[in-house]
């Protein structure tokens, strides 16, 4: 090999081992349907529109979702399948693993909602024990002391556990509930979307509970929680993140807190 070849192919290989040494390193993100925060799109897969900006700002980690369920989560971690968790809580069933937590990045809030009907009005949220109750299924409710057993939620408050909002919400209208718990950015984007439900729904000023929403990371992985703390905070800092969070409609009626 001639030695205009053998530069060439050095050249070749510097070039190669450069881009390798710069590959983003792929992070997986367990999701499980948290709208609007996290959807499942109508081919199936779960989408967390977060990791698409968080993913165009920086080039250092790829985020990447693995799809999981509400009940199946803590046994997905525990196998290995993911190591970070979006829009999360160390209240919300973690207690007893090896995790660590990001500071607080976004807060939002859940309400109740029932149909509208002649003489209901907010005094009908002031007690659960002889309603009908409708919400997610193995999601952690305040109204419930964060117990997310489906037996529990049954025996006590005859509660109906759903795969999503939308199916939530429908069954309210059906009649299969009395109080529905409903995120309160999914209403804002439901309400503006079909503004006739405003006439049909009854919403609870105080809510169930206000998230404060955290990231959940595995102890010694990379990037840790504090790391992607800091990547949040410099994307708030710099504008990036108000797009998604003005799409959601996030921060603007979560003050009243219940007693």
């Amino acid at each position: 090999m001639g030695f205009g070849m053998k530069y060439f192919f050095l050249l070749l290989l510097s070039l190669f081992l450069s881009a390798g040494s710069h590959a983003a390193k792929i992070v997986k993100v367990g999701a499980a349907v948290f709208p609007p925060y996290i959807v499942e799109r109508n081919n199936g897969d779960l989408y967390i529109e977060l990791l698409d900006v968080m993913n165009a700002f920086q080039d250092q980690y790829q985020f990447v979702v693995v799809a999981s369920n509400p009940s199946r989560r803590f046994i997905d971690f525990d196998r290995g399948l993911f190591d970070v968790s979006f829009y999360d809580n160390l209240a919300w069933g973690w207690q007893g693993r090896s995790v660590e937590a990001s500071p607080i990045f976004l807060r939002g809030c859940e309400r109740y909602v029932a149909l509208k009907k002649a003489g209901r009005d907010q005094s009908f949220f002031a007690e659960f024990d002889k309603k009908r109750m409708l919400g997610l299924r193995g999601y952690h409710y305040q109204f419930a002391q964060y117990n997310a057993d489906p037996q529990y939620l049954l025996k006590h408050f005859r509660m109906i556990g759903s795969l999503n909002h939308d199916a939530t919400l429908r069954q309210l209208k059906a009649g299969r509930g009395d109080i529905a718990l409903l995120t309160e950015a999914y209403l804002l984007q439901k309400l503006a979307s079909e503004p006739q439900l405003q006439d049909q729904l009854l919403i609870g000023t105080v809510p169930d509970q206000v998230y404060h929403h955290t990231v959940v990371v595995r102890k010694g992985t990379s990037p840790s929680a504090a790391e992607i703390g800091e990547l949040l905070e410099k994307m708030e800092r710099t504008g990036a993140l108000q797009p998604l969070w003005q799409k959601y409609g996030t921060g603007h009626a979560c003050e009243k807190k219940r007693n």
